[in-house]
């Protein structure tokens, strides 16, 4: 949503300012005596049902705009607040970076990958030393710890993936057939 109205945004500004320049281009030429910029029809009055119509259009577009903008908030994570009237709030970047850190400093971890939303914790590692049964539960006891250790309001809940070659089986073996030399 986010990326849609980055695009959008632009071009509206461009068409909102062109046309607020040619409306103000317009009453300035006619003041100056010399008719319109913009050949608007004569028959046309505040009460006549096109205009009535485009304002009905313009304003269904302004609100389809205002409900798209306001789904697409940038979604802050709330921290424990210090004090009555006072609100702390911080980037889910911010915590991903934290937990990342500290995921990422753990023995026989090579990479990870830290997701965090208001209520989730999603942890990707991979791991060529250790298979998912051995690191997985490390993995959850050290998030648990780090994001219970923060001043997160909610504290939320903690998922670890872990990836590792150990974990996968050999290709050209499946499991319980015996390997036949040639």
């Amino acid at each position: 949503m986010r990326g849609f109205l980055r695009f959008l945004s632009p071009f509206l500004g461009l068409a909102v300012a062109a046309l607020g320049g040619l409306v103000i281009a317009d009453v300035l030429w006619h003041w100056a005596g010399n008719g319109h910029v913009v050949p608007w029809p004569r028959d046309l009055a505040w009460t006549d049902d096109r205009v009535r119509t485009a304002g009905l259009i313009t304003a269904a577009a302004g609100l389809v705009l205002l409900v798209i903008a306001a789904a697409a908030r940038f979604r802050y994570v709330r921290l424990h607040d210090p004090a009555d009237g006072v609100v702390v709030t911080t980037s889910p970047t911010a915590l991903a970076r934290v937990v990342g850190h500290r995921v990422r400093a753990e023995e026989g971890v090579s990479s990870a990958s830290v997701t965090v939303s208001r209520r989730k914790v999603h942890v990707r590692a991979t791991s060529a030393l250790y298979d998912e049964a051995t690191l997985r539960p490390r993995l959850l006891e050290v998030v648990g710890d780090t994001v219970r250790g923060l001043p997160i309001a909610r504290t939320p809940k903690v998922s670890v993936v872990v990836s590792s070659p150990k974990d996968r089986r050999p290709v050209g073996n499946p499991v319980g057939k015996p390997e036949v030399a040639r």
